[in-house]
Formats: C-alpha cells, sequence, structure tokens
C-alpha cells in the first residue's frame, strides 16, 4: 500500500515537472497593450452572438469596451461579418441534402486612440460541418446554434490572442 502511493506520488510529481519545463501553463488572461486599454468596436453588434463574446472576452482581459466612441479610446472595425451555411454532400439514393458546413469569416482593422494603424485587414475564419437529417428539424436546428456559438468563442479567442501579440 505504501509503495503504491510513493508510486502515485513520483508519478504526480514527473508529470508536473514535465509540464512546467515544457513551458505548459493554465489560459489565463492575456497580457493586452496599453493602446487598446479602452476600445470602440463598430461594424458587429456587441449585445449579441461575435460581439457580445468579443466583448466578454475583452473585459476579462482588462479591455474596456465602450458603447459610444470617444477621444482616448482605440477604434476596432468590422469591415465583414459573415455567416454562410453550404451543402457539403448530397444523399446518393435521396438527392438531397445530406450534409452542410457552417462558414463564420470576419475582417477588422484596429487604430489606436492616435489613429495609428494597429491592425489592417486581419481575418479569421471558422468552419463546422454537420449532418442533415430531414427528420430531425428542431434537432438540426439546435445543433446549428450550438456550431455557431462554438465559432463565435474560436474567433473571439483568436481576435484576443492576435491583440496580446501587439505588444
Amino acid at each position: 500500500m505504501i509503495k503504491m502511493n510513493a508510486l502515485r506520488l513520483l508519478l504526480v510529481a514527473t508529470l508536473s515537472l514535465l509540464m512546467v519545463a515544457c513551458g505548459f501553463q493554465l489560459r489565463g488572461a492575456a497580457a493586452m497593450p496599453d493602446s487598446i486599454e479602452t476600445l470602440y468596436i463598430q461594424g458587429i453588434n456587441i449585445r449579441d452572438g461575435l460581439g457580445l463574446r468579443l466583448k466578454r472576452i475583452l473585459n476579462r482581459n482588462d479591455v474596456k469596451v465602450i458603447d459610444e466612441y470617444r477621444d482616448g479610446a482605440a477604434l476596432m472595425t468590422f469591415t465583414e461579418n459573415k455567416l454562410e451555411r453550404r451543402v457539403m454532400s448530397v444523399g446518393v439514393q435521396t438527392a438531397k441534402v445530406a450534409e452542410y458546413e457552417l462558414i463564420l469569416s470576419v475582417v477588422y482593422n484596429l487604430s489606436d486612440a492616435q489613429q495609428n494603424r494597429l491592425a489592417e485587414q486581419e481575418r479569421f475564419e471558422a468552419r463546422r460541418d454537420y449532418q442533415f437529417n430531414p427528420q430531425q428539424v428542431l434537432g438540426r436546428d439546435a445543433e446549428e446554434e450550438i456550431l455557431i456559438e462554438e465559432m463565435y468563442e474560436q474567433v473571439s479567442q483568436a481576435i484576443v490572442r492576435r491583440l496580446s501579440a501587439l505588444k
């Protein structure tokens, strides 16, 4: 029994040491540049969808997202925010849609309070696919909504990682 506990302790200590040695660390708040401490976002609605996700993540990372532009604020302008649903495959026997692909594409520009460009035409894209069953329309709608929310989260996280690299 004592041998087994010692072996477990040794295993946990070894794994911990390996994780620290390789540079692993839990994702915490990203260090954001001072030039975007206060940020105004235009071109998307910050009260739902992608805008709401992005605002929440930025707030957690000490960036104040404001509702109206004012002097001293950085400006993030979305020039594209497009969600598409494409047919990926058609059933051989039924000749009806069997699979869809969802594609979320966003493009934004970012400038600091002095109108210096920090990012120009930054593009992010997320893709998901799902099978379509005409007998389960309600389930399909729920699955599609979940996939869209996941894509919003993925793109928001990618944008924040890119912003934190501006330092």
